[in-house]
């Protein structure tokens, strides 16, 4: 099954892509995810002081090959699971980590904007309360969409 098709389908439309992404990828290998947020991992050697050059291929080490191919079976699956228009925003990026980090930002916004996000997502947490004729199940789907929307702005509350 082609991973694009696996990641969209059976999704819980409560859960935020983020938190969907990143356990598909880390199901697919366990440092997949590391590689994405935390490496800008692109070796580089100073030519001057001015410039400098990514390190030829043949200078790899076996661990940077390995970050290198790691790297770029996150980008694939990414890309794979992006559309047209959102894989063209980040197509020229050449870490993975810089894809992420655009798409985040594209999609969640500035760290003012995030604050804000969260500021709102507290306030309707703190304000939330059960309308008369709503039953307990849809007073807890609610619920849930306040709790997930929290957590993928990195404010963790448990349901």
């Amino acid at each position: 099954m082609p991973i694009a098709k696996y990641i969209s389908e059976g999704g819980s439309s409560n859960r935020p892509p983020s938190i969907k992404m990143k356990l598909f990828l880390k199901s697919q290998d366990t440092g997949m995810w590391r590689i994405i947020k935390y490496e800008n991992f692109i070796q580089r050697i100073d030519q001057n002081d001015s410039t400098c050059a990514e390190k030829k291929e043949v200078e790899w080490t076996i661990e940077y090959k390995a970050k290198v191919l790691l790297n770029s079976k996150a980008q694939l699956i990414l890309s794979c699971a992006l559309s047209r228009e959102e894989s063209e925003r980040v197509d020229e990026y050449d870490t993975t980590k810089k894809v992420w980090d655009t798409l985040q930002t594209h999609h969640e916004g500035t760290s003012h904007v995030k604050e804000t996000r969260i500021d709102i997502g507290v306030q309707k947490f703190e304000l939330f309360k059960i309308n008369e004729g709503e039953t307990i199940d849809e007073k807890y789907s609610k619920f849930t969409i306040i709790v997930n929307e929290m957590c993928s702005l990195g404010k963790a509350y448990s349901v």
